[in-house]
């Protein structure tokens, strides 16, 4: 081995399942919570498409 790794979170309960996908759902993650300010902003290969 040479130091690698990686490490797997999985909700294992269908309650934590459900959390999980609430709170990490796209359009949930779109505004910042700090401040309301959106936090995907078009710069550079998105805004020439």
């Amino acid at each position: 081995f040479d130091g690698d790794q990686m490490a797997v979170h999985v909700p294992l309960s269908l309650e934590a399942q459900m959390e999980a996908r609430t709170l990490m759902l796209a359009s949930n993650n779109v505004l910042s919570p700090a401040n309301g300010e959106p936090i995907i902003v078009p710069s550079q290969d998105i805004v020439l498409g």
